[in-house]
Parts: C-alpha cells; structure tokens; sequence
C-alpha cells in the first residue's frame, strides 16, 4: 500500500470521520457523548474490550491503526490554521475501507456524506497509484520472546520514508498486521536509520531499526540490521532483524502470511533479543539472581590447576582464575584462552561461564561452589577448540604449590597419572 502522505480538505476529513461515526456508533448500539475521548479512539486509559474506532477499524479491515493518530487529526483542523490536513495514504484508505467502500474513487463517488463541491474539489488530490516512487519491498525477520519466529513486511520508499507492518496471528487463522511509519536517515553511505513515531504507528509506540547494507542497497538479497522499541507491557526491547529483499508487493505479501520458516534465519535469529524487565528494583541487589552472589564470588577467588580425563585415560591440564569479586575469569587449556565474566545459577551451587569465539562456537565452563575437599573443587566443561571438544567433568585444585611446580616444569599437551603425586592420583580415581 502507498503510504506517502496526502493533502486533503477539512471538510473531506470531517465528513469521512462523521461517516465513520454513525456507523460505529449503529454497530454498537450506542451514542458517541456516552464514551470518553480515550475510549472513542482506543488509546492511554481505554478497556480495550469495550467499543472503540481503534478495535472497530481493525475488525472491519484486518488492519491496526492508531487510533490517537485520528484524535489529533480532528484536534488540528479544530486549531484552524489551515484549510487542508495531510494524511497517511495507508490510513486514509483504512478509513474508507472501514466505513465501507472499496478505495478512495468508490468513496468520492458513493458517499452521501460529501456534497458535489468536495468531490470536485478533491477528485485531482488522490491517486490510487504513484509510478515515480522507487519503491524497495523487503521480508522482515525476528524473533519475539528470544524463540518465537516472526515476519513482518519492511517497505522502503526512495530512500526516504518506510512502513514496517508486523504480522501478528494473536490465535486464530487471518493475519492482521502492526503498522509502524517512519522516516529513514543515512548514517554514512553504508547504513540506514529509521525513525517510526508512536503518532504514525498503529499501536501507539514508537521504535528505531538500523540497517546495514555495505554499498549498493538495492542490489543486496539480505540485509542485517538491530531494532529498538516496546512489547506490549511497554518493555523496552532489543534484538537483531533480518531482511529479505523480494521483487514486488504480492510476493512480499505471500511471504509474510506463509507459517513456513527458514532454518537458515531461524538459527541466526534464536535467542538474539534482549528484553527489559518492567519491575525495576528498589536496591541493586535486586538485580542478581543470586542473593549470596557476591559473598560466593569472593570465596571463589584465586587460581586453580587441574585436569580433563579424556577417552584415553590421559590428563589435559588446564588452568582456572576467578579473577575480581566481578566475576571476571580466566581459563586456559594448553595455549587456548578463555576471557568471561562467571555468573551464579539459581541455586547458588555452580558459578557458569559461557564463551564465543570468532567461528560462534559457543563453550561453557561451571565450576561448583561445594568444594569435594579442603581446596578441590568440581568442574564441569563443554569446550571447542579448533577441531578438538572436550566435554565432561574436571578436577581443580586451588593453591597447591606441587602441582603448580610440576605444570610449570612440563609443557606437555597430556600427562600420565605416573606424573602425578599420590594424592593427586588418590582424588583423581575418586572423583573423575
């Protein structure tokens, strides 16, 4: 749908928004004087399961819309400063659709609520198309509570304006789309910003995405980009998008109604949003999961050596610091290191570090805060390094002078337990 924006008179508005009226207010069985501003429209402190233009629009259309977007509208043309108002194409077509003609020609022609002088006055101030915009559709992708596999429809019109409409089948077969309207921004010749108000948008909250294309947007398949907005309780919201450039506006359409999913997006997608949580803490510890997390981080700092029993019975040796009551650790096997910050599980029994590297391996090391003995701790590992997993529990011994002398003074890959002293081999067949 065309979304740049048109001229119209106030009188075309006010005689449209009057239709509008009575036919709601026929559908309802009710009279306009009996609803607050906030419920007419549907928006700020409206019950959404009660009648307003905002819920009525979108039932009749499959559409949403601000419903503010119209409030203000009226509000302009009662200020008086002009004889024209300027409209959302898309949302003006909504209104027509909605009180129950085809497109814009039908309603000028049909409508009993518009005198001869407006038709003619208005019948040059709307085209159904416009053949010099540039226009780039895109497929949008991103996920919702970190898994949930979502498609939206992303617009670009000549580099200038967008629409980002957002499928959403809220439990039943027919998609309905959110609708967002911006303005978009170069950053420097290889990135767009977009900028979507709440006024322009049909949920009534605002929202940025940045795109990156490199050079030569239009001839990118896919482009990456981040998206920065609210979900329904009004949490901010981050994650990563991408897009899918399609050849017109029936394939995008076609696209973004299907359920099929690609894997491809799917994976790169998964888990890449970050949401805010909207019960904001009275002190900072509130903010930790683990009530003792600071206590137990000091407890576990200093450094520990100790080794992974492989498939062939040999010793890899590795090295563990908790570095700072920030949980910042070191560990290191052979000449592989690893940098992160160690966080506390829920039940406070494992201090967990996860790890990625270039290739977006993803490793993980947990160290259990119970020590098995004065000074010996359990671990367990999931580490890829180069072609090579190690995956399994591990022995650390914290402080232990003898066992720090004998891996300073042999560089081996692996050891034997004939390396190793007694006690060490006593602890390792006990607990590995």
């Amino acid at each position: 749908m065309n979304t740049k924006g048109v001229q119209v008179s106030f009188e075309l508005f006010l005689s449209l928004h009057k239709e509008l009226l009575a036919i709601f207010t026929k559908q309802y069985s009710l009279e306009v004087k009996t609803l607050t501003v906030f419920q007419l429209y549907g928006f700020s402190s409206y019950d959404e399961k009660l009648p307003n233009l905002k819920g009525f629009i979108s039932k009749v259309t499959g559409q949403q819309i601000n419903g503010k977007y119209i409030y203000n509208k009226i509000k302009e043309i009662e200020k008086g400063k002009s004889n024209y108002v300027r409209l959302r194409k898309d949302y003006l077509s909504l209104l027509i659709l909605a009180v129950g003609y085809d497109n814009y020609s039908h309603y000028l022609k049909n409508s009993p609520y518009i005198s001869d002088e407006i038709r003619h006055k208005e019948k040059n101030h709307f085209e159904e198309t416009d053949k010099t915009i540039d226009v780039l559709y895109y497929v949008g992708y991103y996920v919702i509570d970190k898994q949930l596999y979502v498609k939206s429809k992303f617009t670009i019109f000549n580099l200038k304006t967008a629409t980002w409409e957002i499928r959403n089948w809220e439990g039943n077969n027919k998609a309905n789309f959110y609708t967002y309207y911006g303005k978009c921004t170069s950053t420097g010749g290889s990135a767009l910003s977009f900028y979507f108000s709440k006024d322009n948008s049909s949920v009534g909250k605002e929202c940025f995405v940045n795109l990156f294309y490199g050079n030569m947007m239009q001839n990118k398949p896919v482009l990456l980009g981040a998206y920065c907005g609210f979900d329904k309780s009004n949490n901010p919201v981050i994650g990563k998008m991408v897009l899918e450039q399609v050849s017109d506006a029936a394939t995008q359409q076609q696209q973004v109604i299907s359920k099929a999913i690609n894997p491809v997006f799917y994976y790169h997608l998964y888990s890449q949003r970050l949401e805010v949580n909207g019960n904001l803490p009275n002190k900072d510890s509130d903010l930790s999961t683990s009530i003792n997390r600071i206590e137990i981080i000091n407890f576990l700092i200093g450094d520990y050596l100790g080794f992974y029993l492989d498939n062939n019975n040999y010793l890899i040796p590795l090295y563990f610091q908790v570095i700072n009551e920030l949980g910042e650790i070191k560990l290191k096997i052979n000449n592989t290191n690893f940098n992160g910050i160690g966080r506390m599980n829920r039940t406070e029994n494992h201090l967990v570090s996860e790890f990625r590297d270039k290739e977006e391996n993803h490793s993980q090391f947990s160290i259990q805060v119970q020590p098995l003995e004065r000074d010996l701790f359990l671990g367990h590992l999931l580490i890829y390094y180069g072609t090579n997993v190690l995956n399994g529990k591990v022995l650390l011994w914290k402080k232990n002078k003898k066992l720090d002398k004998l891996l300073k003074n042999n560089k081996a890959f692996y050891l034997n337990k004939s390396d190793l002293d007694k006690q060490i081999i006593t602890q390792l067949d006990k607990y590995l």
